[in-house]
């Protein structure tokens, strides 16, 4: 493991840069896909088709589906590593978080028990968003989807107005509350959930070395309390391993297999 103040978010924005710069190539009409092909979620839509009709739901392929596949596969091994290390609109979000945290001198966030009740949003939002997917056989989220709208340049599927506002109070809330979209209303986050309480390798910390002094937990962007716990079994966790980089003992959190 790397020891400096921001060892991993060296790993790891690279990472993240590569995968938004392939969509925006994707996007902007190079390459033989459209970016949506290669998104997760896809796969959700398309499952009752396939079920029922043996068809995936409008322009929905085959990648989708084994987009989704991968991606769960991956969830078992390394929670929700997809958010932190892949995602493009996870990193957007994050960015805007870096960006709003200069200018708030004290972020006003909300309570661990408000913050743990909006968490719950993205479950009816993943319910409602495939309840009409499926019974009309459209992508029904699009004209509500940040990665369809801000790679698409509010494309086909997009709602006008309706679009910008969502769009509008997307980025309102990222100024108020870090990850906002990924917190509340993501329905692939919803998707993964089930699948990273399961995953193996987790954030563990070692109670000898920790002197509780809470910086990990001031640096989780998902507001989660590794210093709070020996195993970090949080389904919300991405293992972007900002708490181990704002450790201020060495070795006191390290990402560890462990059931």
């Amino acid at each position: 493991m790397l020891h400096s103040r921001h060892a991993n978010r060296w790993l790891r924005y690279p990472a993240l840069t590569l995968f938004l710069g392939l969509t925006v190539y994707l996007a902007l009409g190079f390459g033989s896909r459209s970016f949506e092909a290669f998104c997760p979620f896809g796969g959700v839509e398309s499952l009752w088709g396939l079920v029922r009709g043996g068809e995936f739901s409008c322009t929905l392929g085959p990648l989708n589906l084994s987009m989704l596949i991968g991606v769960l596969a991956l969830a078992l091994l390394a929670r929700k590593a997809f958010c932190g290390w892949a995602c493009p609109i996870g990193f957007l979000g994050e960015l805007a978080s870096r960006l709003t945290g200069l200018i708030w001198r004290r972020r006003p966030l909300p309570s661990p028990k408000v913050n743990g009740y909006l968490k719950l949003l993205r479950y009816p939002l993943l319910v409602v968003a495939l309840y009409f997917t499926y019974k009309t056989g459209e992508l029904i989220l699009r004209g509500y989807d940040p990665f369809f709208l801000v790679f698409s340049g509010f494309g086909h599927g997009s709602l006008g107005l309706v679009s910008w506002i969502v769009l509008g109070v997307l980025v309102i809330g990222a100024f108020l509350v870090p990850m906002f979209f990924c917190r509340y209303l993501c329905p692939l986050g919803a998707t993964f959930d089930p699948f990273s309480k399961l995953g193996l390798l987790k954030i563990v910390r070692n109670e000898s070395t920790c002197n509780n002094c809470g910086a990990c937990s001031r640096k989780c962007p998902h507001s989660l309390s590794p210093n709070s716990v020996i195993t970090l079994r949080h389904h919300d966790c991405t293992l972007c391993l900002e708490c181990v980089d704002a450790s201020t003992v060495k070795n006191t959190l390290e990402l560890k297999a462990t059931l």
